[in-house]
């Protein structure tokens, strides 16, 4: 399960969207920024507009994160 969260900075007045995986151990469970793919990528993935970060999604989620 995935899910874009949107991150405000009100310092630098920016907004980004970030996408989180859900991980489970047993009866715990938390969001993660790892999202245990092949993607190269510095920082937790996500973009700057919700568009794109739907569409990076749609992209892990086509591809199965590889």
């Amino acid at each position: 399960m995935y899910r874009i969260v949107r991150e405000t900075n009100h310092l630098t007045d920016t907004v980004r969207f970030i996408i989180e995986r859900k991980k489970t151990f047993l009866w715990v469970s938390s969001w993660t920024t790892e999202l245990g793919s092949d993607i190269n990528q510095r920082g937790p993935i996500g973009a700057p507009t919700y568009d794109g970060a739907k569409w990076k999604l749609d992209m892990i989620k086509l591809k199965k994160g590889k």
